[in-house]
């Protein structure tokens, strides 16, 4: 594979020949430089890491359901053993405890549902558990879903690390972050093999994560608050587009909005009441100014969660624009 077309010309620190063939390795002139295809692997390795965290998110998620309707038959069986005793009080208590953990256990097999399980696997796990009766066994469904947690927190954080560890060399479109060397004016082209010194490797990890996205406490424009899994991109029409979606009970997913963001705005004022809560003095607040829905305002627990969406933002504008002005000419 050529990593290379005929006409693009950049510094070149080294380059080996690949034994039996007539390809070459080019890497760029920086400590930490990347090939085409060992970025391309690590792209693959990464999707299989998340791949096996969303497994593992799964698993836990219906050991969790397991051990909730093990605990709710068990609550069951208690509320009906008090009933038919004369301490009333005692019973009213079973009763609602019961309810209670029934709702629980609804709720953990419709998230486990809504993750992607196969409901007869799920019926299976959900029959054998309120079947249930000793203690050693609760104990036994209680440490196998402690370790299925364990397990996927694992892997969550180190698909998480993995986004800091992307190369400072990545294919991207013809001259966007580089130096501009090499383009010989043929900047027209929309996409480019060849590889482009990232001016910012800590940009490229604000990048990736804000596509990733992350859960940010947003307010209406009547006062209301609303946890939404926000993300930030580039789509392919060169528009930066902010996505939301709705987290509601059990962690079920449902809506998706999209937007077209036109400006970032800084340092709002904080939110009526919001400063009494713990940690308010750290509280930090954003909006996005979109085409359709006019400013959105998001709350932030941290300066540096304020610093990563408003500047990674920021930066992805200028990129946009940055493109936009460049195609035109």
């Amino acid at each position: 594979m050529q990593h290379c077309r005929s006409n693009n010309s950049f510094n070149v620190r080294s380059s080996a020949s690949v034994p039996g063939g007539n390809s070459s390795l080019t890497t760029l002139g920086s400590g930490s430089s990347k090939t085409v295809g060992r970025w391309l692997k690590d792209r693959r390795e990464k999707k299989k890491e998340e791949a096996r965290a969303q497994n593992a998110q799964l698993h836990a998620a219906i050991s969790v359901a397991g051990v909730a309707a093990a605990v709710a038959a068990i609550a069951a069986a208690t509320a009906a053993s008090s009933g038919t005793g004369k301490d009333e009080q005692r019973a009213k208590t079973d009763m609602a405890v019961a309810s209670a953990a029934t709702l629980v256990a609804a709720q953990c097999v419709e998230a486990a549902e809504a993750m992607g399980a196969e409901r007869e696997h799920l019926a299976s796990i959900v029959s054998s558990a309120v079947n249930v009766r000793s203690a050693g066994d609760i104990m036994t469904l209680t440490a196998a879903a402690a370790t299925a947690l364990r397990g996927a927190a694992t892997l969550k954080a180190r698909a998480l690390k993995e986004v800091w560890n992307i190369a400072s060399v990545i294919p991207v479109d013809k001259g966007v972050g580089g130096s501009g060397n090499g383009n010989n004016g043929s900047s027209n082209s929309s996409n480019s093999d060849e590889l482009v010194p990232e001016e910012n490797f800590l940009g490229i990890c604000s990048r990736e994560l804000l596509a990733r996205g992350s859960e940010l406490l947003k307010r209406t424009r009547k006062g209301d608050l609303h946890w939404k899994i926000v993300s930030v991109y580039i789509n392919r029409m060169n528009q930066v587009m902010l996505k939301m979606k709705s987290k509601h009970v059990a962690g079920t997913i449902t809506k998706k909005k999209k937007n077209v963001v036109l400006e970032v705005i800084k340092d709002m004022p904080a939110w009526p009441g919001r400063h009494l809560l713990e940690g308010g003095e750290n509280r930090r607040y954003f909006g996005l100014k979109t085409v359709m829905r006019g400013l959105i305002e998001f709350e932030c627990t941290s300066q540096r969660e304020y610093d990563m969406w408003t500047q990674g933002v920021s930066k992805l504008l200028a990129i946009s624009a940055e493109r936009s002005t460049r195609h035109r000419v």
